[in-house]
């Protein structure tokens, strides 16, 4: 191969010498083949680059396209999985309150438990004292009820008839039972029956009682009105006066018949009509129901002056006769009267009963004690 290759060149060489201008172009071709295979390479390799753009580009819109998917499918499986999970935090919630009410339904179950435990454990206690109970802790109990009630009623009644009766029926009681620890009550409930006693009982009953029959007799009285001349007394005496008789003294007589002089010590009111004599009786008697209301509340200011202006009341609008007077003097020993009760304490009788009563629990208890504690030994 090496030989062929010789006898070729020849030729070649040959047409160079002829044609110069062959000569200088043909060395040129050989660059111009490396250059032409780095272009084609250059642009295979830029092809090939726009090429691995777009692919890479097409699978990242295709990656974006399935995460945008992926995306909007999940967004969507939130969507309908957030009421479920909104429902179960609901529920949850309403489980959690749920337990807390059962919680607090334990407890106040359990308390009541314990209340009624405490409840059986007093009555069984009761129970074995009321199998001891002798007659005269009955009767001491019967004698702390009673100065009980004496109590209340003296505060509720303001009165101290019933209140005695019922201490004095504390010591008939006390006198029944015959032991010597009964002296120191005994003499505390006498104190009390002695302070009662010594009382100025005020008949509030009487009082209230008076003033509604002067109220009654209020529609008897007779207001003020002029009075009529006396027509027949001036005819009387026009007959007997004898004809000798001048004409001046005819005037003077029928003129004196005319005239009449009252001494009052109040000052003359205007005549009143119809209506207002009705009003001034209501008014007269309002004023002796406000006394009435007075003297119930133990108001000593309201009630005086309730009657002093009803004295007042009938002293200025009423003729002055002797039922008139008889209630004004009436009036006015009422409000003189003092309708303020003044009780005492008697409290002493019931505490020293029931510090007896103690007592005697007490012993009882500690006998019980003492026969529990001699078998154990």
């Amino acid at each position: 191969m090496t030989e062929k290759t010789k006898p070729e060149a020849k030729p070649k060489t040959a047409k160079v010498e002829k044609n110069k201008v062959v000569k200088k172009e043909k060395p040129k071709t050989k660059p111009k083949s490396g250059v032409g295979f780095f272009k084609v390479l250059g642009r295979l390799v830029f092809l090939l680059f726009v090429v691995g753009i777009s692919v890479a580009g097409w699978i990242f819109w295709q990656d974006w396209q399935q995460k945008t998917q992926n995306i909007t499918a999940n967004s969507l499986t939130i969507g309908s999985i957030s009421p479920v999970v909104m429902a179960n935090q609901q529920q949850s919630q309403i489980s959690v309150k749920q337990s807390l009410e059962q919680q607090q339904n334990i407890f106040n179950l359990e308390s009541q438990i314990q209340n009624l435990q405490l409840r059986i454990n007093a009555q069984g206690a009761r129970l074995v004292e009321l199998g001891s109970t002798t007659r005269s802790d009955w009767l001491l109990a019967e004698a702390e009820y009673l100065a009980r009630l004496a109590k209340q009623r003296l505060q509720t009644e303001r009165n101290t008839k019933s209140p005695l009766a019922l201490l004095e029926s504390v010591d008939a009681i006390l006198q029944q039972i015959d032991e010597p620890n009964l002296i120191e009550v005994r003499g505390a409930v006498a104190a009390d029956i002695t302070a009662l006693r010594l009382v100025n009982d005020i008949d509030k009953q009487g009082v209230y009682v008076e003033l509604n029959a002067l109220a009654a007799s209020i529609k008897k009285l007779r207001v003020m009105e002029v009075d009529k001349p006396l027509e027949l007394a001036t005819e009387t005496k026009q007959q007997n006066t004898p004809q000798d008789v001048g004409v001046l003294d005819k005037f003077l007589a029928d003129f004196s018949g005319l005239i009449r002089v009252r001494q009052r010590q109040s000052p003359i009111e205007p005549i009143l009509e119809r209506a207002e004599e009705q009003t001034v009786r209501q008014n007269l008697q309002m004023m002796l129901e406000q006394a009435q209301l007075a003297l119930l509340r133990e108001e000593q200011v309201i009630y005086q002056q309730s009657l002093l202006k009803a004295q007042e009341y009938l002293q200025r609008f009423f003729k002055v006769t002797a039922s008139a007077e008889g209630i004004g003097q009436r009036l006015q020993r009422l409000a003189d009267t003092n309708i303020v009760q003044q009780l005492p304490s008697i409290h002493s009788s019931l505490e020293a009963v029931q510090n007896l009563l103690v007592v005697r629990q007490q012993r009882l208890l500690d006998s019980k004690r003492s026969e529990q504690a001699e078998p154990q030994r």
